[in-house]
Formats: structure tokens, sequence, C-alpha cells
């Protein structure tokens, strides 16, 4: 099927290729725009689009240059007006968006808007890179466009989050060049200089969430000197912020006693707790599957143990073959793992994009066990989430009254994102028990997916 479209898309001229690839995002663009300001109402409640610009981007650092501790909710809440708490984003996030100070709410929120559009565009190159595939301006624009029609990339886009900006850290800092001694069999232009990969995992240090197991991933996949780089630069980077952080709390315990109301308040926010019809992470899907609600800390640490398993075949991975380390199933594994085991949204579904591209590739660029079926399998099963029939009106109509909506709700979409974490890690066992090392097999050609070169 996917040899067929190559096929009819080729018979098409590539200025054709590129004008209507342009074309189509700046359309979906521009819907995108006029609907979402649109939808903007004058109010301070946790409703309508940029609200999470505007909560968690714009006045936190407004906050903080005016001598307000962004983290104290009740300070927080009486200066400025918005609907949620500051969420507990580390000080690198401050800094991060420092330069919005220079305008005003409303340039800034419309500056904001337009750069997530631009990234949107960077995260489509930089997964085209991620698979291997050679840079054009039709593939670039065409996948952004995919994007912007995702749920997920809807979602970031209407609310303002820094989503597209972490992910694009993200595939970075894991595409750096590895540790000395580190066999590596990518090509050099789809390899990430060190320095550039440490400031990435930098930026991914803003949300811990991410920061976390990528950097655990990182240190079992031997790429100990940008996760060590990247986050003694984080932290580096917090402790610029960290005075003017005490200074507005009162105090460094003042402050820490903050980070911890925060954390409080945000786990009993009806879209935070465990339960929550956001939340997509192992824990929460456990809790919407079983009705059994255990607390925060339980929670977090099944999550904790579902990341060390993942590690664990990662690094074993690793060890069996250190020429793989770029193959699908290891992103693919890695990514999902990042997505499952700390507390992530809907609209972090944009980590799936890198490795659905490789895995609708028409073959891996490494020789990879996959067992019969299993690698389209796990395609479709992430292919829900990005696309979310649910947020298309008819579909959603179509559902509702035959009264199966339920296989497409939110838990279930976590559910299918976990499934195929499962098989990613039973195709990642089945490897192991290789004795023999995978032959490697040639690099796919550019060739072979952008029609020439």
């Amino acid at each position: 099927m996917l040899d067929r479209l190559v096929r009819a898309r080729d018979l098409v001229p590539r200025w054709l290729q590129t004008l209507g690839a342009i074309a189509a995002f700046a359309a979906v663009g521009t819907w995108l725009t006029i609907t979402t300001w649109h939808g903007i109402k004058a109010t301070r409640l946790d409703v309508g689009p940029l609200t999470d610009f505007r909560d968690a981007i714009y006045y936190p650092v407004v906050a903080l240059r005016d001598g307000v501790n962004p983290y104290n909710v009740d300070a927080y809440y009486r200066n400025y007006p918005v609907g949620q708490e500051f969420p507990l984003y580390t000080p690198i996030h401050l800094l991060i968006h420092a330069p919005l100070l220079l305008f005003s709410f409303s340039t800034a929120r419309a500056i904001s808007f337009g750069w997530n559009l631009a990234l949107v565009l960077g995260l489509a190159a930089t997964a085209l890179r991620l698979a291997g595939i050679r840079l054009r301006t039709a593939a670039v624009f065409g996948l952004g466009t995919l994007i912007l029609l995702s749920d997920p990339g809807k979602f970031d886009l209407r609310s303002g989050q820094p989503a597209l900006m972490i992910v694009i850290a993200v595939y970075l800092a894991w595409r750096t060049s590895g540790s000395p001694g580190t066999t590596d069999t990518a090509t050099p232009d789809s390899t990430v200089p060190l320095v550039i990969g440490a400031i990435a995992l930098a930026v991914v240090w803003s949300k811990p969430t991410y920061a976390i197991p990528l950097t655990v991933l990182l240190l079992v996949r031997n790429r100990v000197r940008v996760a060590a780089l990247g986050t003694a630069l984080g932290f580096t980077l917090s402790a610029l912020v960290l005075p003017s952080l005490v200074d507005a709390a009162g105090g460094m315990n003042r402050l820490v006693h903050s980070w911890q109301d925060s954390a409080r308040v945000t786990s009993r926010s009806g879209q935070s707790k465990l339960g929550s019809g956001l939340r997509i992470d192992v824990a929460n899907t456990f809790v919407r599957i079983t009705r059994l609600h255990p607390s925060e800390t339980v929670g977090a640490l099944g999550g904790l143990l579902l990341l060390a398993a993942g590690a664990w075949l990662v690094w074993q991975l690793r060890r069996r073959d250190p020429q793989g380390d770029r193959e699908e199933l290891v992103v693919a594994l890695g990514c999902l793992l990042i997505l499952t085991s700390t507390y992530h949204v809907p609209y972090d579904y944009l980590l799936l994009v890198g490795p659905m591209v490789m895995l609708t590739r028409r073959g891996p660029s490494h020789a990879i066990a996959w067992p019969r079926h299993v690698r389209t399998t796990v395609t479709l099963l992430l292919l829900v989430p990005l696309v979310d029939p649910l947020g298309w009106s008819p579909i959603n109509a179509v559902l509702g009254k035959s009264g199966f909506q339920w296989m497409l709700g939110t838990t279930m979409m976590s559910t299918y994102v976990l499934i195929a974490l499962g098989l990613c890690g039973w195709t990642a066992i089945r490897q192991l028990r290789v004795t023999a090392t995978v032959s490697p097999v040639p690099t796919m050609s550019a060739t072979s997916i952008d029609g020439g070169p």
C-alpha cells in the first residue's frame, strides 16, 4: 500500500508537490489561527484557547519580574488574572520564556502562537531526520500539515503549551553522538553534536516528567556525556534564576514550602489527580480501568518500576547489538516509556510523531526481529491517539449512536499506547534471545522515500 502511494506521488512533478504541501500547511495553519482566536474570551477561568500560555508561560515570568513567587498559589492567583496554579516546571522554564517580558500579554500570545506554528515544521524536520530521511520542502511541510491536523498538534497549539519545543529537544538529545569508543553506524548528518544534545537535554529539564525518564534512557544507552553535561547545564540554568525566586519567596525555606503546596494543589485538581480524564500515564490508566485509587506516591512508584523494566530492556539491547541504537524498536520503546512512566496529558502524544515516521518506512534501516504483523499492529495502535477519531464530529456522532464511543475514549487511547509498549517490549525480549549478532543491512537510501537524489 505504501509503495503504491509513493509511486503515485512520484508521478507528480516535484515543484507541484512542494507548492501543494506549502499551500496545505498554510490553509490548515490559517484555519487553526482563526478558530483559536475566535474562541478566546476575556475571563480568568481555566477555559478556552491559550489559557495554558496565560497561566503557565506568560504570567509566571511576569510574576518573577514583579518580585512575586509564581509557585506561591495564593499570591499568584491574587496578583494576576490566571485560572490555575503555575505547574512545577523547573526555573529553566522561566528563563527560556523571559524574552516574552518585552511584549504585552496580547502581543506575546500572538508571537507564541506563531512560534509554535514554526516549531511544527521544526518537529516535522527533526522527526524525518530521526528516521534517516533526507529533508525536502514537500516532505517537511507535508508532515507538518499532518501534525497540525493531529489531535495532539491541535491541542498543543490551542492551549499554548510548550510541548513542541520539548519534544524536539528530546529527539535532539536522543540523536546525540555516543561516548568515546562507541560504535555508531548512523550517518554523520543524522547525528547531533554533543554541545547541541546537551543544550537540548537542558531544555528538556524544564519539564521533569520528560527529563527524568529521558536521562535514565540516555544513561543505559551509554550516552553518559550528553546525560551528564545536559543535566549539569540544566541545574546551572536553574541556579541563575534561583536567587530571584528565593528573594520573591522570602527565603529558601518558604520557596521549598511553596513548591510543596503547589504540588499538593496540582495533585488534587480535577485534571491532574489520578483518575483524571486528561492523564495518559500508566498509573492513571490503571485507576480508570480498575476503579482502584492508590495514592499519588504509589502511582509514581508504579511508573518508575515500569521505567526501570523498560530501561533494562534498552540496556540489554545496547549490550547485545551496539549498532542498533538508532533502530525504530529502540526509539519507539524509549518514547513510549517516557510517555507512560510519568505524568503526561494528550498533547504529549506529539512525542509519537518520530516513532510513527520510522514505523511507516517501507523497511527498517537496521535489521530487526519484528514478529509477524507486530510492526503493523504497533503502528496502528499509535496512530489512533494521534488521529483521535472522536475529535471529528461526524465520526463522534456515528460512534455515539452505535454505542462504540467508549472504544476511542481517553482510557482506551492510553490503553492502546500501553499495548504498543508491551508489544515493543516483547519484540525486544525476542531479539535478546537471538544468539547470533544481528547483521546490519544497508541504510535505506533517501530515494526510496522522497523519490530521488
